[in-house]
């Protein structure tokens, strides 16, 4: 019975984020929609029989040049018209694909988001594929070639709020309103305000050490959710970000940073300004993990520092009216 409402409810979901988009094409009649994809976690499903299928349209290949990056891998857009008959089933389809990628059991696997987005924009799909691929390949603060995987919806949800308006802009170029699932799996519309007037999107080495961190942050976010079985809430979100930056400023290594996070998700939102928290990291060393020293705390120390009491006193003079 659970797994049939869990159903039912996408199925809800799916419904009103295609009547959503469907409303913006038909506002918008100058607009493509072209649907981002990546291929890279498991190729899209197969349609019913005499149902038109979303791996026989029309591609534009988002080429990421190095060599290092496999063929196989690169994005591709798909281009669908909202004039046609079959827009609304395809459409269907690649929501469909999207929101069975964000279930909670989905994303703790780790394979990834196959729907990265369904853009809409005045030109073609070749120019966009253009457009995005001169801005995939970066050269990070450190001298090192990354990719930008904008084309995971994930990923492109923790880059957003990094970018500057004019970053934004920038990324977006000549498309009108990037339409993807945020971190918590709702339909967001990401716009600009303004035509961008630099070419490249000149990250600074604060936005790098943000970006370095938006893996392990989407870590921590999908074993959450697989704990909680939901999606994760704007809140939830900013706690995630925030913990996993903290963590970075005390040091810790992956494991660790992932279980500092949880801690933040789990017990309080700034539970490492507790005095027993900061006693704990105080004795991390290369031969003594956070974990293990956090481990050390009794059940009523954690009962403590759930209950948030103590944050509350100790914060109670910063309000004021």
């Amino acid at each position: 019975m659970i797994e049939n409402r869990s159903h039912s409810s996408e199925a809800a979901v799916v419904e009103t984020t295609v009547l959503a988009l469907r409303d913006y094409f038909t506002r918008h009649r100058a607009m493509h929609c072209l649907v981002l994809v990546d291929p890279q976690p498991r190729a899209l499903p197969q349609p019913a029989k005499g149902k038109p299928s979303l791996a026989a349209l029309p591609r534009a290949t988002i080429a990421i040049k190095h060599e290092a990056f496999p063929a196989d891998h690169q994005p591709y857009l798909l281009s669908l018209d909202p004039t046609k008959p079959h827009f609304g089933w395809l459409l269907g389809e690649s929501v469909r694909v999207a929101l069975a990628d964000r279930r909670p059991d989905a994303v703790s696997r780790g394979p990834g988001q196959r729907i990265g987005g369904w853009l809409a924009t005045a030109s073609s799909a070749d120019e966009i594929a253009v457009h995005l691929s001169q801005h995939a390949l970066q050269t990070d603060d450190r001298g090192k070639t990354c990719v930008l995987r904008f084309q995971d919806s994930r990923a492109f949800a923790l880059l957003w709020p990094c970018l500057t308006l004019m970053q934004r802009e920038t990324l977006l170029g000549p498309v009108k309103t990037w339409h993807a699932l945020d971190a918590g799996a709702r339909l967001t519309g990401y716009t600009g305000l303004y035509d961008a007037m630099v070419k490249d999107l000149m990250l600074k080495p604060e936005q790098w050490a943000a970006i370095r961190r938006h893996g392990i942050v989407n870590r921590a976010i999908a074993l959450h959710m697989n704990a909680t079985d939901r999606q994760p809430t704007p809140e939830e979100i900013g706690v995630a970000v925030a913990a996993a930056g903290r963590a970075h400023l005390y040091g810790l290594d992956r494991a660790d940073a992932l279980f500092f996070i949880d801690q933040a998700l789990t017990w309080h939102p700034h539970f490492d300004s507790h005095p027993r928290i900061l006693k704990a990291l105080g004795e991390v060393s290369p031969d003594h993990f956070y974990a293990a020293a956090a481990g050390e705390l009794s059940e009523q120390e954690i009962d403590e520092i759930k209950g948030g009491a103590w944050y509350v006193n100790n914060n109670i003079g910063t309000f004021t009216a």
